[in-house]
């Protein structure tokens, strides 16, 4: 859980995003019953980029963040406070050496009739020492 320990830390020391999502900040599924908007965040790949015994292994991560409101309008800012909050992000995070923590993309949005539900996800790539 190392990838998810530096966007959950990035997450929650964000006081821009705590204004729109309060805690509602959840690794891979949200409670149905909570209240939007919200943030789920999950990895989707995770690698070792070196193999030299005599050095830290250096990983890549992606990590997706969907980031969900009963409004286009609120998740779009949902959407903006949480790049704000991890895009281009490097140091001692999490208790991990991280390189950097980019945005990787965002998109594709969508939308869910049946729970009336905005999704906006955005991409972020990390490089980090383990």
């Amino acid at each position: 859980m190392r990838a998810e320990t530096i966007i959950n830390t990035l997450l929650n020391a964000s006081s821009s995003l705590a204004v729109l999502v309060s805690t509602r900040i959840y690794l891979d599924t949200r409670p149905e019953a909570d209240p939007l908007p919200a943030v789920v965040y999950e990895l989707i790949s995770d690698r070792q980029d070196n193999s030299s015994p005599d050095q830290k292994e250096r990983c890549t991560a992606r990590m997706q963040i969907n980031c969900m409101d009963l409004t286009a309008e609120g998740a779009v800012a949902v959407r903006e406070a949480v790049r704000l909050a991890c895009h281009n992000q490097a140091g001692d995070i999490g208790g991990f050496t991280v390189v950097d923590c980019l945005q990787d993309g965002a998109g594709a949005d969508s939308y869910d009739q049946l729970v009336n539900i905005y999704l906006k996800p955005i991409d972020f790539v990390i490089h980090y020492l383990r």
